[in-house]
């Protein structure tokens, strides 16, 4: 699952890279820094979302700005992604990466700028992370002196450094995606070993039921 959403991401962006030679956009200034004008249409902007493009949560969380944002997603999905899916299994782990990346979305729709597009994985990414917190502290594993638990709270914290410190970064999606991570984990935690699959399947409709309520809250 973690090398098929990379290569989901690869794809798309090879797509929009293509689509832009219509704009004017050579293929090789395109695989560098996509085409504004692609990218608005699938962009997350509350703007948008406001006026019924709604699927624009799902779209932005597959697009890229630039080759190093994408390579930089993609690596840290890769390295993530391989330890979370063992973790969660394939069809959480998907769960959870879509989950969290609405919830991102979700998050700049009520803390982001209005007309300003974002794009990006990395909300969905910050869920990885979050999940696995959010496991730990359910399961009662959750401690400093756990390795794997400080080696992820040091990169969260580093990497929400970052985005505090480099413009053009939403760190409300990161956040977003963060909280919605560990809520999807702290409710899978009870059910990672279950054979049931009503039980199995209870977390994920929990977690995308609330974030449907929030979503049409905010349309509202």
């Amino acid at each position: 699952m973690t090398f098929g959403l990379i290569a989901t991401c690869v794809a798309v962006y090879v797509a929009v890279a293509l689509a832009g030679q219509a704009y004017g956009y050579p293929l090789n200034v395109g695989l560098v820094t996509q085409p504004p004008e692609v990218l608005a249409q699938g962009a997350l902007v509350p703007a948008a979302v406001a006026d019924g493009r709604v699927w624009l949560l799902l779209s932005s969380m597959f697009l890229h700005s630039g080759f190093i944002h994408l390579a930089l997603n993609m690596l840290s999905l890769y390295f993530l992604g391989s330890f979370v899916e063992q973790t969660f299994g394939r069809s959480r782990f998907l769960a959870l990466y879509l989950s969290s990346g609405l919830a991102g979305g979700i998050a700049y729709l009520y803390f982001g700028a209005f007309d300003r597009p974002a794009v990006g994985a990395s909300g969905a990414i910050f869920g990885l992370l979050g999940g696995v917190l959010g496991y730990s502290v359910r399961r009662g594993t959750f401690s400093w002196q756990n390795p794997i638990i400080r080696q992820l709270l040091i990169l969260t914290a580093l990497n929400l450094y970052f985005g505090f410190s480099v413009p053009n970064i939403s760190n409300t999606a990161h956040i977003g995606g963060l909280v919605g991570g560990a809520a999807f984990g702290w409710l899978v935690a009870p059910t990672v070993y279950s054979r049931k699959r009503l039980r199995a399947a209870t977390p994920t409709v929990i977690l995308f039921g609330a974030e449907l309520i929030l979503l049409a809250l905010w349309l509202l």
